[in-house]
Formats: structure tokens, C-alpha cells, sequence
């Protein structure tokens, strides 16, 4: 094993990135604002840790999973090398950068979990590792927080919304991109504090987790507001459910009953200070346009009283025409309902188009999938869905988004299992948190987007994936060995 890189400094060189991720988008802000640059040095120390993850996963570790997972990236790898070199014949426009820059960013995600995954089974103290990548991204969440307090007392921080909504996105280039980093980060804040605490006295340590919260109300989007509220509901009702247990048991847990009591008093603030927020007041907007949209779509669609057409004449037109009118009339309204252009901001149209040119592909395209943005006939028009799950199976086909959904369909897999085994250990609240965590990021990448070919948010993605497959995959272990030791005793 080449020593250039081995296990202990590839953790301390994780550490040190996740800590400057905020820093690293405040810098690509910058260099976009001052130099109006697509080259950013987010993009480059990213690729270059990427790179650096890619020569820890071949060389720099020994884990009993390095077979199957390099197995999996060069099969990965495959797939999305011969969707490029035949989409560069197949296409209308083939943008060679923008092809390969998409296909580096969704390669990003595996390549990173893979690394995370490798380091975790391959280091002696897991469990003392878990906690100090917990508290790099409590650290990293707590520069976020400041530097959006400080951007917004200063006069320097940008909106998140152009017009109509308001929110603060401070020092940062997308809004969406910072909901979805604090959503997916929030449970994984919030699960560093509730293990740290011991008594009042280090209650210090919910600092990052209430300033966080603030921020999911300050940045004005709906999805880390949600994801903060939902947090704090869960985890609450989950600890009262443990505290209610052990009460009948007659068991004393103080360090339980603090828990509870400090994510009661956390729900509580969070619940009382949200009617006063931009979240909360955008939320409240999105709403009311919803039942004024529904409102005039009904005036729309209410028969009209003419009667200028006669009966005899509509029998006359013909059932099948009429009946494919009807059909093409109800899908063009589903696409341009009012309620799913508000909820999905006009994605659902863009998937309209892509599916359009889905449908109109080769088999081979359909299996390795279209590339970015799919047949665009004019630069100027390609767009992605930014649902990340529809745009990931449009740009890689059946095969290429199978290999993606391979990470998510094992955890399922594995989680339903050990729901069967050890359900009790399984949805412990720490379990849950990681839970939420993951929860929040797919949920987004399939309704925002943003996520899973978004380097500066699957970073975090990755890293509660990795840490809930280590849990169950020791869960597995400990129920294995408890059925042969019960089976050997007997």
C-alpha cells in the first residue's frame, strides 16, 4: 500500500475538506461575482479531492469492500464512457465541456461515498471517526450560519428571490443549493449535539444547532424550513416514545430525559419564532396563489351555457377523434396545472420536452441515455428538469441510472431486513436523525433537485449514506453473531 496516502491522512484530509466546504462556496461566489468565470476554485480543489478520493479507493486502503466497489465504479465508469462517445455521433449538438463537466459532477457523488465507505471499514475506531466527520460538519454548518448572520447585519448578502418571495442566501451563488446543504446537514448538526450532551452545563453545544435553524427560516426557501420543522417533530415524538419505555420499566435515564427536554424546548422556539420568518411568509404566499390558481381554473373550465352546438352534430364528429382530443386536453391541462407549476417552479414542463425527446430516441439512447440536457437542437434552449432523478435517467438511460440507484437500493434493502431483525436498535432517534438526513436529500433531488450531481451538497449526502450503511452493516454483524452464539449454547 503506497504510503503517499494511507488511512490516517486521508482522514485527517476529509476533515479538513468537509470543514471548508462553506469556504469553498463563498470563494466560487466570488470568483462567479468578480471574474464571471465557469472555472471556480471550488470546482478545481473539488476535482482535485475527487481525484485524490479515487487514488485512496484503488490504492490507499485494504477493506474486505474494495473488490466490489471498484467493481462497481469502473462499471459506472463504463456506462457513462459509452453514452458519451455515442451521444458525441447521435446528438444534434454535442457541447463537449458541458458533457463531460455533467458527467464529473454525477460521477462525484459515487466516487465520494465509495471513499467514505472504504475508510470507515478499513479504520480501527470507527466509531471515534464518525464523531469527529459529525463535528466537521457541525463546524462547517456553524461557518454557514455566521457568515449569513454577518452577510445580512452587514448590508452584503444577496437575495435568494429576484421578486414576489424574500429571503437572504448571504455570501452563497444558489439558494436552493444552500436549503438543500442545511437540510441535509440539520439532522446530522442536531444528532452531534444530542451525543455531545451530557448535562446542562455543555448545553453550549445546541449553538449550531439553533443557529442553523435560523438560518432555514432566514434563506426563504420552503425545503430547509420543512426539513428543521420535520427534524424537530421526530425527534422529539421519538425520544418521548423512549422516554415513555423506560418510564414503565421503571428505568432511570437522565441523560434521556435531558435529551428530551432540550428537543422539546428546541421544537418549541423553532414552532414559535416561524410565523415571524420569510420561510414561513413564502410558505404562506405559495398558498394562496395555489387557491387563487385552482379558484380561476375552475371559473375556467365551467361549461359555458350557448348551446350554440348541437347534439346531433357532436355524434357526427366521430367518437375516436373526440375521444384522443379529450385524452391530448387532459395531459396538456395535468402539464400546465397551476398547482404543479407553483409546487415544482415550471419543472414540470421542462420534463414535458425532455420526455419528448426521450421518447423520440434510439434504443441505445435509451439505454445509455441522452447526455445533458437530452437532444437540444439550439444551445439556447437546453435546459435541464432539475429533478435530479428524472434528469439523471434522461442523461444516462435505463442502464446508467440503474448503476446510480444501486447505493439507495442497497441501503433500502438492508434497512428492511434488519426492520425483521433488530427494529428496536434500527429506529433508535440517532438512527433516525441519519434517517432524515438521507430522507431529505433523496426527497429533494427528486422534487428541487440539485443534489446528486451538485458537488458542494452530495458531499454531505454521501457522507450520512455512508455513515447509516456502517451502523446497519455493524447491526448485521452483532444480530449474526448473538443467532450463533444462542445457536452454539444450545
Amino acid at each position: 500500500m503506497p504510503k503517499i496516502l494511507h488511512k490516517d491522512f486521508y482522514t485527517k484530509l476529509l476533515l479538513l475538506f468537509i470543514i471548508f466546504q462553506p469556504v469553498l462556496d463563498i470563494l466560487t461566489f466570488l470568483s462567479i461575482r468578480w471574474t464571471d468565470s465557469s472555472l471556480t476554485i471550488g470546482i478545481v480543489v473539488r476535482v482535485l479531492f475527487m481525484a485524490l478520493s479515487l487514488w485512496f479507493i484503488l490504492f490507499g486502503n485494504s477493506s474486505r469492500y474494495k473488490k466490489p466497489i471498484i467493481l462497481y465504479l469502473a462499471a459506472l465508469a463504463a456506462a457513462f464512457g459509452f453514452g458519451l462517445v455515442y451521444n458525441y455521433f447521435a446528438k444534434p449538438i454535442f457541447d463537449p465541456f458541458t458533457e463531460l463537466q455533467f458527467v464529473a459532477k454525477t460521477a462525484y457523488f459515487s466516487i465520494m461515498l465509495g471513499s467514505y465507505l472504504l475508510l470507515f471499514t478499513t479504520i480501527e475506531k470507527v466509531s471515534t471517526v464518525r464523531l469527529r466527520i459529525l463535528q466537521a460538519i457541525s463546524a462547517a454548518m456553524l461557518i454557514v450560519s455566521i457568515s449569513l448572520l454577518v452577510a445580512i447585519l452587514t448590508g452584503t448578502s444577496t437575495e435568494t428571490y429576484e421578486w414576489n418571495k424574500f429571503g437572504y442566501k448571504g455570501w452563497f451563488f444558489a439558494g436552493n443549493e444552500l436549503g438543500s446543504i442545511v437540510s441535509i446537514s440539520f439532522p446530522l448538526v442536531y444528532l452531534y449535539a444530542l451525543y455531545k450532551i451530557e448535562s446542562l452545563k455543555n448545553s453550549y453545544l445546541f449553538i449550531p444547532v439553533v443557529l442553523l435553524a435560523i438560518v432555514s427560516i432566514l434563506i426563504g426557501t420552503k425545503v430547509p424550513y420543512f426539513a428543521v420543522l420535520m427534524a424537530a417533530v421526530i425527534v422529539f415524538f421519538s425520544y418521548l416514545i423512549y422516554w415513555l419505555i423506560q418510564w414503565k420499566k421503571k428505568q432511570k435515564g437522565s441523560l434521556l430525559t435531558l435529551r428530551l427536554v432540550l428537543s422539546f424546548c428546541f421544537l418549541l422556539l423553532f414552532a414559535a419564532v416561524s410565523p415571524f420568518s420569510p420561510a414561513f411568509s413564502n410558505v404562506a404566499g405559495d398558498i394562496g396563489a395555489i387557491e387563487e390558481k385552482t379558484a380561476e381554473q375552475e371559473e375556467k373550465d365551467k361549461p359555458s351555457d350557448t348551446g350554440d352546438q348541437d347534439p346531433g352534430d357532436k355524434e357526427s364528429e366521430g367518437s375516436s377523434d373526440s375521444d384522443q382530443a379529450k385524452q391530448e386536453e387532459e395531459q396538456a391541462k395535468l402539464m400546465d396545472s397551476p398547482i404543479l407549476v407553483i409546487l415544482l417552479s415550471a419543472r414540470n414542463l421542462y420534463f414535458a420536452e425532455l420526455y419528448q425527446d426521450y421518447t423520440n430516441a434510439d434504443i441505445v439512447q435509451k439505454t445509455f441515455g441522452m447526455g445533458y440536457a437530452g437532444n437540444y437542437t439550439d444551445m439556447e434552449d437546453r435546459k435541464l428538469i432539475e429533478m435530479d432523478f428524472f434528469d439523471l435517467f434522461f442523461s444516462y438511460g435505463i442502464l446508467g441510472f440503474t448503476l446510480i440507484l444501486l447505493p439507495f437500493l442497497f441501503i433500502i434493502g438492508l434497512f428492511v431486513k434488519l426492520l425483521f431483525q433488530v427494529p428496536g436498535r434500527l429506529l433508535h432517534p440517532e438512527n433516525l436523525l441519519i434517517l432524515l438526513s438521507i430522507g431529505f436529500g433523496t426527497g429533494i433531488a427528486f422534487i428541487a433537485g440539485h443534489v446528486l450531481y451538485a458537488p458542494a451538497v452530495s458531499i454531505y449526502l454521501a457522507v450520512a449514506m455512508s455513515l447509516l450503511i456502517i451502523n446497519m452493516l455493524k447491526m448485521q454483524n452483532d444480530h449474526r453473531e448473538a443467532k450463533q452464539l444462542a445457536s452454539s449454547s444450545k
